[in-house]
């Protein structure tokens, strides 16, 4: 996380900016959701072992291209392209978080419905009102 956010200091760009500071924050999330949730390690290793490092290396290869002070077509081209996909990575990113939260959802759908039932077997749900004019 600290690379990602010493390469986004030394972007100057806005739009990858804020790219970058998107994808911080959704890297925190995944990580804040693994140490409160240990056994979900599984779920990140290819993140943590293919998809951060790749990302890495391409944002540190736009910063290098920024550095340059040169914008030859090869390098507009390629900047470009780091930036486009730098929106898909958010976006899978973001899936990632969201799957990671997946059994849970299941779970408490799963507790919704057995309390729904006992609560209808048991006479407590709510119970149709009849309107009664006043007179």
């Amino acid at each position: 996380m600290l690379q990602l956010r010493n390469e986004n200091d030394a972007i100057p760009g806005e739009i990858v900016t804020k790219k970058l500071d998107n994808l911080e924050d959704v890297c925190k999330r995944i990580f804040r959701v693994v140490e409160d949730h240990p056994e979900k390690l599984p779920e990140i290793r290819k993140f943590m072992e293919y998809y951060m490092p790749t990302t890495l290396k391409l944002v540190h290869t736009y910063r290098e291209f920024e550095d340059q002070k040169l914008e030859g077509d090869s390098i507009t081209r390629t900047k470009k392209d780091i930036e486009d996909t730098l929106d898909m990575i958010n976006v899978a990113f973001e899936n990632l978080l969201n799957d990671l939260f997946k059994d849970a959802a299941v779970e408490a759908s799963a507790d919704i419905s057995v309390l729904n039932a006992l609560f209808a077997q048991e006479g407590l749900k709510e119970k149709e009102f009849e309107v009664i004019p006043r007179k």
